[in-house]
């Protein structure tokens, strides 16, 4: 637990990994329910628009991924829970893969979302970072200063590199063991599943987080722990 000087040293504290430290309400409830179904259809257009950038449920720029991460430290479990039931539908069965396949690609996303979850609940909130990554847009966060540069440092290293890592390593072993690429043409989409993470993850995280963090923030709709 944190002592009440820390707490308003940093207000964001009240963002935990406890488990379930509030009942939800039915309107949260439809919600969380709502953005897995959103993340479903994302990770399907992610693949079905790139036409010749994807291939066998790999996309060359997974526009989606950023709305996982995102979500996940919004809504914690049901942000999670999105990310794997949209890969495994969306980006997996229907994108042609088989179920088995698709359900082991899950993990690719689901596995970073929970990561980056624990890691800045956990850990970065105590030295002055925003979980919810507020601190990316804004100068100011819950009356503190935000720590803007480093924000992004550490940003970037685990989601666009880190956890990325693990993400491209999980897919494409996947991919690989299961016989949907070639042998040849693997490094190639090794390094384009690591970029199609990467790059939409810096240009369209800061939007969401700019334009709704706020909104959910006043209306109480972000979960305190993992599942409300």
């Amino acid at each position: 637990m944190q002592d009440s000087n820390t707490t308003a040293k940093y207000p964001w504290l009240k963002y935990t990994l406890a488990w379930n430290p509030r009942k939800s309400t039915i309107s949260e409830m439809a919600l969380y329910i709502s953005q897995i179904a959103f993340q479903t259809v994302l990770a399907y257009l992610s693949v079905f628009l790139l036409g010749p950038l994807s291939y066998s449920g790999i996309s060359l720029f997974y526009f989606v991924y950023p709305f996982m991460l995102v979500f996940t430290m919004w809504w914690g479990f049901w942000g999670a829970l999105g990310s794997y039931v949209g890969t495994v539908i969306g980006s997996g069965l229907l994108a042609g893969l088989g179920l088995v396949p698709a359900l082991l690609d899950g993990f690719a996303d689901l596995i970073p979302a929970l990561l980056v979850f624990i890691v800045y609940r956990g850990i970065m909130a105590k030295y002055g970072y925003d979980p919810l990554w507020r601190d990316l847009v804004f100068k100011v966060v819950d009356g503190v200063k935000a720590k803007r540069a480093s924000a992004w440092m550490w940003f970037i290293l685990f989601n666009g590199i880190a956890f990325n890592l693990v993400a491209t390593e999980i897919a494409m072993s996947v991919f690989f063991g299961f016989g949907l690429i070639p042998p040849a043409a693997y490094w190639f989409w090794w390094g384009g599943f690591f970029l199609s993470d990467i790059i939409p993850t810096v240009l369209i995280a800061p939007i969401l987080i700019s334009g709704l963090s706020s909104i959910l923030t006043r209306q109480n709709l972000i979960t305190l722990g993992w599942l409300s």
